[in-house]
C-alpha cells in the first residue's frame, strides 16, 4: 500500500507495499515458518525514505529496516512502537481507519465509552492534548515538587529569622532593663553624692595640731603641778618635824625648881626671863611654822586641785583631738567615696552609653539570613509565577479549554461528514457526536436510539460511515493518508445487494478521488460481479490455504 502526508509537522507515511501471496500458506497445522514482508516508503517534505519491515511465525520475530539500514530495537514492543510512529497510527486508528475486519475487530460505535473517547482523539490529534496535559502535569508536579521544597526552606529560614529576630529582641530588652537599672543606680549614688557633699560642708574644722600643742602645754603644767607638790609635799614634811622639833624644845625649856636640872645651877630670876623669852620665841616660831604648814597643806590641795583640772582639760583636749582625727578619717573616708561615687558615675555613663546601642552579635547572622530569605522568596516567588502559569496552562489544555473550542470545530465538520456518509449508506439514522464524543442516535422516527437497537445491516452502515469520516478527517487533519483500504468479509453478512452496491460505490469514488486501492476480502462468489481489479482466489484443503487458479463463470 502506499500513503501520503501532506504536513510537514509530523512525521508522515507515504509509498507502496508489494506482497506476493505464496500458493501455499504455512499455519499452525504445517508448522512451517512463515514470513511476511511489507515495503512502504515515508514522504516528508520531499524526502522519500524507504521501510521494510519482516515478521516471521516459528521463530516469532520482527526486523525493521530503513533505507536498507537494520534499525530494529531490542525488543518485538519497542520494534512496534518505532513502527507505529513511522506510521503515524495506532492498532486501533489503523483497523479502523484502513481496515474493516467483520470477525476479529469490534465495530467503533460498539466499543466502551473509554476506548471511542481515545480513538477519536487520535483519530483528531486530539491526544497532543493529553499528551501536553501530562506533561504539564509531571511538569506542575515537579515543580510543585521544588516549590514545596523552597517554600519549606523559606519557612525554614524565615523560622531561624524569627528566633534570631527574638533573640535580638530579647538582648536589647535585657539592655533596656539594664539601662533602667544602671539610671537608677546613678540617681542614688548622686544622691549619696549630694548627701555625702552636705555632710561634708557641716563639719567643723578642728586644727589637730593646736589640740595636739594645747594637750603638751597641759601636760607640761601637770608635771609642774606634780614637782610643786613634791616640793609642798617635802616642804609639808619638813615643816612637820620642824614644828615636832621645836614642841619637843618647848617641853624640855623651863623648869619650876629652883636649880637647873642639867647643870644643878641655881635658877635666877634672869634665868626665869630669859626660859621664858626662849619659850615665848619658840611658841611664835611654832606659829609661824604652824601657819606656813597651813598655806603649805592649802597650796598642795590647790596644787592637787589644779591638777585635777589640768588633767581634766587633758581628757577634754584629748576627745577633741579624738573627734579631730575621726572627723579627718571621715572627710578622708567621704573623700575616697565620692571619689568611688565619681568613678561609678562615670563607669554606669559609659555602661549606659554602650547599652543604648542597637547593634548586638546576632546582626551579621540575621542579614546573613535575611540575604537568604530574599534569595529564597525570589526562588519561591518564580516558582509559584510558574506553577501558576502550569494551571493556566492545564486549563487551556484540559477538556473545558481551548480543547473544547476546537473540539468544537473539529466536530461541526466531522458531524458534517458523518452525516454525509449515512445518507449516501441511505441510513435511517442520523449520527452525532458532542463535546465528551458521546454519539447521539437519531431513528428515522425522531426518536435518540441506542447503537444496538439497530438490526445488523443498520449498524454497518453506521460502521461504514465512520469509518468514512474518519478516513476524511485523517486526509483533511493533514497527518497522514493511506492509498489502501481492507475490508474482511465486507459482503458475507448484514448487508444485502443494495448495502453492498451503496459501499461499493463510496470505495469505487474514493479511489477515483483519492487514488486509493481497496482490498475486500469475501466468501461470497457473488462479489466477484463488483470487483474492479484483480482477483485472487484462496482455498484451504486439510488444513492448509492455497493460491488456486478459479474461473467464476464456468460450470462447478
Amino acid at each position: 500500500f502506499s500513503s501520503r502526508r501532506r504536513h510537514t509537522r509530523y512525521p508522515l507515511v507515504t509509498g507502496v507495499q508489494t506482497c506476493a501471496l505464496p500458493i501455499f500458506i504455512p499455519n499452525t497445522y504445517t508448522n512451517k515458518t512463515c514470513s511476511v514482508i511489507l515495503d512502504f516508503d515515508v514522504e516528508q517534505g520531499g524526502v522519500v525514505k524507504t521501510y521494510k519491515i519482516t515478521r516471521t511465525l516459528n521463530p516469532t520475530k520482527l526486523h525493521f529496516h530503513e533505507d536498507g539500514k537494520d534499525i530494529t530495537r531490542d525488543s518485538i514492543k519497542n520494534t512496534e512502537e518505532d513502527i507505529h510512529r513511522v506510521l503515524s497510527a495506532s492498532p486501533s486508528i489503523f483497523e479502523n481507519c484502513v481496515i474493516m475486519t467483520l470477525n476479529n475487530t469490534t465495530p467503533f460505535m460498539a466499543k466502551s465509552k473509554v476506548e471511542k473517547r481515545k480513538f477519536i482523539e487520535g483519530i483528531f490529534n486530539l491526544e497532543i492534548f493529553g499528551q501536553m496535559m501530562s506533561a504539564v502535569r509531571d511538569e506542575h508536579s515537579d515543580s510543585k515538587r521544588v516549590y514545596d521544597v523552597e517554600l519549606t526552606k523559606l519557612e525554614t529560614e524565615q523560622n531561624a529569622c524569627n528566633k534570631l529576630e527574638s533573640q535580638r529582641n530579647n538582648i536589647l530588652s535585657s539592655r533596656q532593663e539594664k539601662i533602667s537599672k544602671y539610671q537608677q543606680r546613678k540617681v542614688d549614688n548622686v544622691a549619696e553624692r549630694e548627701r555625702l557633699v552636705q555632710e561634708m560642708g557641716k563639719h567643723v574644722e578642728i586644727d589637730a595640731a593646736e589640740v595636739s600643742k594645747n594637750i603638751e602645754k597641759l601636760k607640761d603644767g601637770l608635771i609642774k603641778c606634780d614637782q610643786k607638790i613634791e616640793q609642798l609635799t617635802e616642804l609639808k614634811s619638813k615643816l612637820t618635824t620642824t614644828i615636832a622639833q621645836q614642841r619637843d624644845v618647848f617641853d624640855k625649856i623651863g623648869t619650876p625648881a629652883d636649880a637647873c636640872p642639867a647643870c644643878l645651877r641655881p635658877m635666877t630670876q634672869h634665868d626665869h626671863q630669859h626660859i621664858t623669852q626662849e619659850r615665848t620665841s619658840i611658841q611664835d616660831n611654832i606659829s609661824k611654822l604652824q601657819t606656813n604648814l597651813e598655806k603649805c597643806v592649802e597650796s598642795i590641795a590647790s596644787t592637787r586641785a589644779k591638777k585635777q583640772t589640768i588633767n581634766q582639760s587633758i581628757g577634754k583636749t584629748q576627745q577633741q583631738l579624738t573627734q579631730a582625727q575621726l572627723q579627718q578619717q571621715q572627710q578622708q573616708n567621704t573623700t575616697q567615696r565620692l571619689q568611688q561615687i565619681d568613678a561609678w558615675l562615670q563607669q554606669l555613663d559609659e555602661d549606659i552609653a554602650s547599652l543604648q546601642s542597637t547593634a548586638t552579635d546576632v546582626d551579621d547572622v540575621i542579614q546573613q539570613t535575611m540575604e537568604r530569605i530574599a534569595q529564597v522568596r525570589d526562588v519561591v516567588s518564580k516558582h509559584r509565577q510558574h506553577l501558576n502559569l502550569l494551571e493556566t496552562v492545564k486549563y487551556i489544555v484540559s477538556e473545558e479549554g481551548v480543547k473544547s473550542y476546537i473540539v468544537n470545530k473539529i466536530l461541526e465538520l466531522f458531524n458534517n461528514i458523518l452525516a454525509t456518509y449515512l445518507r449516501k449508506m441511505d441510513a435511517n439514522c442520523m449520527c452525532v457526536f458532542d463535546e465528551f464524543f458521546e454519539e447521539s442516535i437519531i431513528n428515522e422516527k425522531g426518536k435518540t436510539c441506542s447503537y444496538f437497537n439497530f438490526s445488523g445491516a443498520e449498524r454497518k452502515n453506521i460502521d461504514f460511515a465512520c469509518l468514512f469520516a474518519f478516513m476524511d478527517m485523517r486526509r483533511l487533519q493533514g497527518d497522514v493518508t493511506y492509498n489502501i483500504s481492507i475490508y474482511d468479509e465486507l459482503f458475507d453478512s448484514s448487508l444485502d445487494e443494495q448495502g453492498v452496491k451503496l459501499v461499493t460505490d463510496i470505495l469505487q469514488e474514493r479511489v477515483s478521488k483519492h487514488n486509493e486501492c481497496v482490498m475486500i476480502i469475501s466468501h461470497r462468489k457473488e462479489s466477484i460481479q463488483h470487483a474492479t481489479g484483480d482477483v485472487v482466489f484462496l482455498e484451504k484443503r486439510n488444513g492448509v490455504t492455497q493460491r488456486i487458479d478459479y474461473n467464476p463463470f464456468a460450470s462447478n
